[in-house]
């Protein structure tokens, strides 16, 4: 396959899962902000999302102040914010339609009909009440584009650059909205553990779409923050967990190991990413300080992603 068409289908599958992601942490603000704020509570999630998403500075630079309806503004329709859902949309459509050939005719179909239902959206003038709805478009228009490259495309190369495009995205916001919900959306140290504390847990569990599986998972056993560490980073059979996608994006690595026939320095640093997450614990994870666990995977996610473009994205190689 052509560098530019494998990387044209990385990035479009990368966009729709930024686009998912932007309005699940949309939906965890908009969540939260309806319960009351304790007497110590932080009572601004919403600057907090432009923190996870690390477009805090380039919002400032815009609007100045810190305000909800800007915010979502910001995030859902503005040209300027490269992150932005309309943005994200734009970029997927424009990377599958200079690589049509390289997708089914349906999941063409399935992507262009999302670009043209947002834009929709942007005719009109927006209110704060219409959220929960565009994040229900965005969520399910995002949820029938997967389903149809899994039950459409060939299950060749390109396959695995759509699959590892999604995975890659994935991994990086899940470990950014842990990290936020434990460090910035929690009001206090004292109350980790306190039924505030496991009440904000389940909303994000909700906005992550893994509320009903935590339960199948664990039973009706009360909720806590280390039994949802433990579901959202190392649970092997979460799809939205860390090692899941990191399971995927080094299975689909190996599968380009043998279509292409060589190893690659980015198979090498998956392995070991699920080699430590494979024999980690929640208490080694906490005494390592999950803040700083969380970091570490960022960066060393970001260092693979590095290895998979020079190796297969740019054409000098």
């Amino acid at each position: 396959m052509l560098s530019r068409t494998a990387e044209n289908l990385y990035w479009t599958a990368r966009y729709l899962e930024r686009a998912d992601s932007i309005v699940r942490l949309l939906e965890v603000a908009y969540r939260i902000s309806l319960i009351p704020n304790t007497k110590e509570g932080y009572d601004n999630e919403w600057e907090s999302i432009l923190s996870t998403s690390g477009i805090k500075d380039n919002y400032l630079s815009i609007y100045k102040d810190i305000k909800k309806e800007k915010i979502e503004l910001f995030l859902l329709f503005d040209d300027r914010n490269s992150s932005s859902v309309k943005s994200c949309i734009n970029n997927a459509r424009e990377n599958i339609r200079m690589v049509r050939t390289a997708v089914t005719l349906e999941v063409w179909n399935a992507v262009n009909s999302f670009f043209y239902n947002f834009n929709d959206l942007t005719k009109k003038k927006y209110y704060s009440k219409d959220l929960p709805e565009i994040i229900d478009l965005v969520k399910r228009n995002v949820n029938l584009i997967k389903g149809t490259i899994v039950n459409t495309q060939l299950l060749n190369d390109g396959f695995d650059f759509l699959i590892l495009g999604n995975y890659f995205e994935r991994a990086d916001f899940t470990a950014r909205i842990i990290d936020v919900k434990y460090f910035i959306l929690l009001p206090s140290t004292s109350l980790i553990g306190t039924q505030v504390d496991n009440f904000q847990w389940s909303l994000m569990l909700r906005s992550v779409s893994s509320y009903r599986a935590f339960k199948w998972a664990y039973g009706n056993s009360e909720i806590d923050y280390i039994k949802i560490i433990d579901f959202l980073i190392l649970n092997s059979q979460c799809p939205r967990s860390l090692f899941f996608s990191v399971e995927k994006i080094n299975h689909h690595l190996t599968r380009l190991k043998k279509i292409y026939g060589e190893k690659t320095a980015s198979l090498t640093k998956i392995n070991m990413l699920y080699k430590t997450l494979k024999s980690s614990t929640v208490t080694q994870i906490l005494d390592e300080g999950l803040h700083d666990f969380l970091s570490k995977f960022i960066k060393d996610i970001s260092s693979v992603y590095q290895s998979v473009e020079k190796k297969y994205f740019m054409t000098s190689q």
